[in-house]
């Protein structure tokens, strides 16, 4: 008989205990992400910036927080962006100029996340978070270009285009560029140490040569491009009560 009562004592014990644990969060996580990357330039006739044909990015990062209100977040991005004059119908001597280019993206960055809700640690399951982010990084390039199909003839030689192309050839284009990525995001908490997450991240640049044209162009705006994705973090932890030990 004694066995017989023992044995449900112990079990509401553990789920008692269980239950009435505290889970406490560890400043740290990590995460995962998946989106995409979106050019804006001269080769871009929308205010959106090239959205034909997007290439899927991935992310990976990991954070501390600091306080409830701010957190700090490296991250590695590996994406690519590229586009196409001759995609475009109008307007007309945009396949006349016929201009192209296309490079994979290799960003590293570290930006400062700020929640304006004062639950940078963590909030309840079910639960949504809005924050703001800005940073530095430095993007890794191989831009290749294509001017294999203009026209000269068409713009007339002599032209600002002919003339600006010519020069654009004769520049280098970069490798290696640096960014401000700054953005806006909103966490989920699923779990007390699962949330997912949704963003969106613009970087600022200081090349006008992103897709290997300037001059070609309008060589008083320079390139820039941003990015759109949904992931996943895991923030480390334990609970404050251990499972207790049957004997």
């Amino acid at each position: 008989m004694s066995r017989i009562v023992i044995g449900p004592l112990l079990l509401s014990t553990f789920v008692i205990g269980t239950s009435n644990g505290q889970f406490v969060p560890s400043p740290f996580e990590v995460g995962i992400n998946i989106g995409t990357l979106v050019y804006q330039g001269d080769l871009s006739t929308s205010q959106l910036g090239y959205t034909k044909g997007l290439k899927p990015a991935i992310g990976l990062q990991a954070a501390k927080t600091m306080s409830r209100f701010f957190s700090l977040r490296t991250a590695l991005a590996l994406g690519s962006v590229h586009a196409y004059d001759s995609t475009y119908s109008s307007p007309a001597w945009r396949k006349y100029r016929d201009l192209s280019f296309h490079s994979p993206v290799i960003e590293l960055s570290a930006v400062a996340e700020y929640y304006p809700l004062g639950n940078a640690k963590g909030d309840r399951p079910g639960s949504f978070s809005p924050y703001l982010f800005a940073g530095i990084g430095t993007t890794f390039l191989k831009i290749k270009r294509d001017y294999s199909g203009f026209d000269a003839a068409y713009f007339g030689e002599g032209s600002s285009t002919v003339t600006g192309l010519n020069r654009d050839i004769e520049h280098r284009v970069p490798w290696v560029i640096p960014v401000v990525p700054v953005g806006i995001g909103v966490r989920y908490m699923f779990t007390d140490q699962i949330s997912f997450r949704a963003e969106f991240t613009y970087r600022l640049t200081a090349t006008d040569y992103l897709d290997g044209f300037k001059y070609a162009g309008d060589p008083n705006k320079n390139d820039h491009y941003y990015g759109i994705s949904i992931g996943v973090s895991y923030r480390f932890g334990h609970n404050t009560l251990d499972c207790p030990k049957v004997r």
